[in-house]
């Protein structure tokens, strides 16, 4: 760790933690990295992806010359040096669009209610340095609201999570990518109950389901991994996690190895967006 104590987490209840244990301690009870990123602050305009090599991708929304744009932060380095940043050709966007990295470094922008009265995928293609588009279609999917998140297995599938269905659980539709998402390959309720934003998900290659809870039972952050091979219907993991309770100045991106990357977008004490690197489907 090259942070002093009073680097990490910041104000609240995750400084409290690691001033108490310190920053040693803190890594040991579960962390295999804590530290401030080349990234400033992050204001709400900001959501974050993890490659598959662990660079960490900061999608700005909106862009000071009207774009999309993309930051994306070398693993390697540490997390101090951009390995690359650019405009996209995404428009400036807002709270109605999220985004999903692929395991071929494209970007999936999905449009929750696009033009075409769908929920619609813009995929920015990254061996033209997401200047251009690889595919741009409406799904079979109607608008949707900011209740809906958003992943994507290896093959691709996009998978659709409804925090609020009809039946009272959160709701999983997985959109087939051979079909260019206009087949819904499976839909079922999950084992989770209805939750709210305040929960953030992140899908595993193999399909399954982490649900992160910002504030569990256990008076601390938990990790919620909903089983693939059960059609969602049962849980694979569930566990707190290093992290006590947090808000949403916190966000959770999921690389495909099972480490959940904890980005804490303002209010570090290193004056950073910090990230805080912990392993989902263990400890």
């Amino acid at each position: 760790m090259t942070m002093q104590r009073r680097e990490l987490l910041g104000s609240g209840s995750a400084a409290l933690l690691l001033a108490l244990v310190g920053a040693r301690a803190a890594q040991a009870a579960g962390f295999r990295l804590q530290t401030g990123t080349v990234l400033p602050p992050t204001p709400d305009t900001w959501s974050f992806q993890v490659f598959e090599n662990g660079d960490l991708v900061g999608v700005q929304r909106q862009g000071s010359r009207g774009r999309t744009e993309l930051h994306i932060v070398s693993a390697s380095s540490g997390f101090k040096r951009f390995a690359q940043q650019t405009e996209t050709a995404l428009e400036a966007a807002d709270a109605g669009w999220d985004f999903v990295a692929l395991a071929n470094r494209d970007l999936v922008a999905v449009r929750r209610n696009g033009a075409s009265g769908k929920t619609e995928v813009h995929v920015l293609d990254s061996s033209a340095d997401y200047r251009a588009y690889k595919l741009q279609t409406p799904t079979v999917l109607p608008a949707t609201d900011r209740r809906w998140s958003f992943g994507a297995n290896s093959n691709g599938d996009l998978v659709c999570i409804n925090r609020l269905s009809v039946t009272g659980q959160t709701e999983v539709l997985v959109l087939d990518a051979k079909s260019r998402y206009q087949r819904v390959a499976l839909q079922a309720d999950t084992a989770l109950h209805a939750t709210d934003t305040t929960w953030d998900f992140g899908v595993l290659p193999d399909g399954d389901i982490v649900a992160f809870n910002r504030g569990g039972s256990s008076a601390r952050s938990e990790v919620h991994v909903l089983d693939a091979t059960r059609r969602y219907g049962a849980f694979r993991r569930q566990a707190p996690t290093p992290l006590p309770p947090v808000t949403k100045a916190w966000q959770f991106a999921l690389r495909s190895n099972g480490e959940v990357y904890a980005v804490l977008t303002q209010g570090g004490g290193s004056g950073k967006t910090e990230v805080h690197v912990f392993d989902a489907l263990s400890g």
